[in-house]
């Protein structure tokens, strides 16, 4: 599998673009959200509404909950696609950091 590498909040600069053209449309940005001071200083600094997020969400489903504890300020995702590269060949969805399973 090929090895890509990771930019945090690689949507931001097309989102600067795109968000004072929308008038009072709102804009979620999605893609590399991963720390979250950067996510409050998008929304702060008026470069998005609201921020999605996807991957970090299937190794760590509570992440918000604990972000909002004060539990955690990164999500543990590292972007490695191994979780798609699993789906894509039938396996189930979830965190494949750790590797693969092997067949047998």
């Amino acid at each position: 599998m090929g090895k890509f590498d990771f930019e945090e909040m690689w949507n931001l600069e097309h989102a600067r673009y795109i968000k004072p053209a929308l008038g009072k449309t709102r804009l979620c940005i999605v893609g590399g959200n991963r720390r979250v001071e950067q996510m409050e200083q998008l929304v702060e600094n008026g470069d998005g509404d609201a921020i999605f997020m996807c991957r970090p969400f299937i190794r760590e489903p509570f992440l918000v909950k604990q972000i909002k504890e004060g539990k955690t300020k990164k999500a543990a995702c590292i972007s490695c696609n191994k979780g798609v590269a699993a789906l894509v060949n039938d396996m189930p969805l979830r965190c494949y950091t750790d590797g693969l399973p092997t067949k047998n």
